[in-house]
C-alpha cells in the first residue's frame, strides 16, 4: 500500500527531517574533538620564562580552540545545508512516488473542470465541453474518463479520426472500461470496419456481463449482415440483462414480423412503444402494429379457405 501525504503533512515531514537530524550544536565551552590540552611532565622553569611560556600556551591553546570551533561551526553549517538538501530530496521523491501512483485520487481542479464538462456535454454544448475536457487532462493526464467523453462527442460530431484517437487513449490508460470498448468498436463500425468493431463490442461483453449495449450493437451489426439468427440472439440477451432496453424489443418485433411471426411481432413492438412512446422508432412501430392488427383482423374474419363442394344425393328410380 502507497503511503498518500497532503502537502501539509508533507511539509511537516520536511521540518522533522531538518530538525531532528545532524551534528549536535557546540556550546561556547567545548574544544574541538582531538585539540584536548595534554598534561605533560615537563620539569619547572624560572618564573618569567614560566609565564612566558605559559601565555604563549594559553595563547597557542586559545587560537586552536578558537580554530576548532570555528572549524565545528563550518561542519555543523555543512551538515545543516546537507540535511535541508536531504529533506528537499526526500520531500522531492515523495511527491514523485505519490504522483506516480495510478490509483491517486484526481486533483480538485481536474475534476471541477471535467464535471463542468459534463453538464455542458448532457446540455448539448459539445464544444465547450470539449474545451472543458481538455482542460481536465491539461492538470490530470490520466484522467481517462474525459478522453472517452471526448471520443463520445467527436463520435457524435462523425470527427472519427479523433474520437479514435481518444478512445484508444482512454482504453491505454484502463483497459477494462466497457462504455470506452463500446464506443470505439461503435466508431469502428461506421468507419466499415466490421471485424474490429464485433472484437470491441465483445471485449465490453466480456468485461462486463451486464452491459446490454454491446449485445444491442453486436446484433445490430449481425441483422445488417442479414444473419438474423445472430442478430436475434444477441437481442433476446440484451433485453435479458436490461428488461427496459425498448430498442431491444423494437428490433426484435422487426425480425419477428420479417419471419411472418405475427403475434410474436406485436407483443414486441407493443412492449417497446410502451417502454419508450417518444422514441425515434416509435412512428415505424406504430404504422407496423397497425398493419399487424389489420392482419390478424381480417384473419379472425375470414372464410375458411377450402371450399367443400357438396355432391346431390342420386335421384330415387321409379
Amino acid at each position: 500500500m502507497v503511503l498518500r501525504l497532503s502537502r501539509s503533512q508533507l511539509a511537516m515531514l520536511s521540518a522533522v527531517i531538518l530538525t531532528g537530524v545532524g551534528l549536535p550544536a557546540l556550546s561556547a565551552d567545548e574544544v574541538a574533538p582531538g585539540e584536548a590540552s595534554a598534561i605533560t611532565d615537563a620539569p619547572p622553569v624560572e618564573k618569567k620564562k614560566e609565564k612566558k611560556e605559559k601565555k604563549s600556551k594559553d595563547d597557542k591553546k586559545k587560537k586552536s580552540s578558537d580554530a576548532g570551533k570555528a572549524e565545528k561551526s563550518d561542519a555543523a553549517d555543512k551538515s545543516d545545508k546537507a540535511d535541508q538538501g536531504d529533506a528537499k530530496t526526500q520531500e522531492s521523491a515523495s511527491a514523485t512516488s505519490a504522483s506516480d501512483d495510478p490509483n491517486r485520487p484526481y486533483n480538485d481542479g481536474a475534476r471541477r473542470e471535467y464535471n463542468q464538462g459534463v453538464e455542458l456535454h448532457q446540455q448539448g454544448f459539445l464544444n465547450q465541453a470539449i474545451a472543458k475536457y481538455r482542460a481536465a487532462i491539461g492538470l490530470e493526464d490520466r484522467m481517462e474518463e474525459a478522453y472517452c467523453n471526448l471520443g463520445l462527442i467527436y463520435a457524435a460530431q462523425r470527427n472519427y479520426s479523433k474520437a479514435v484517437e481518444a478512445f484508444k487513449k482512454a482504453i491505454s490508460l484502463k483497459p477494462g472500461n466497457p462504455y470506452t470498448l463500446n464506443g470505439l468498436g461503435t466508431v469502428l463500425y461506421a468507419k466499415g470496419k466490421l471485424n474490429e468493431a464485433l472484437e470491441n463490442w465483445k471485449r465490453a461483453a466480456e468485461v462486463d456481463p451486464t452491459f446490454a449495449s454491446a449485445y444491442f450493437n453486436i446484433g445490430n451489426a449481425y441483422e445488417n449482415e442479414k444473419d438474423n439468427s445472430k442478430a436475434l440472439e444477441n437481442y433476446v440477451q440484451a433485453i435479458k440483462v436490461n428488461p427496459g432496453m425498448a430498442d431491444a424489443y423494437y428490433k426484435i418485433g422487426v425480425l419477428f414480423a420479417k419471419q411472418k411471426h405475427i403475434a410474436q411481432a406485436n407483443t414486441m413492438l407493443a412492449k417497446a412503444v410502451q417502454l419508450a412512446p417518444d422514441a425515434e422508432f416509435v412512428t415505424e412501430a406504430r404504422k407496423q402494429l397497425n398493419t399487424i392488427e389489420g392482419s390478424l383482423s381480417r384473419t379472425d374474419g375470414a372464410e375458411p379457405q377450402v371450399k367443400m363442394n357438396i355432391v346431390a344425393p342420386p335421384a330415387e328410380s321409379n
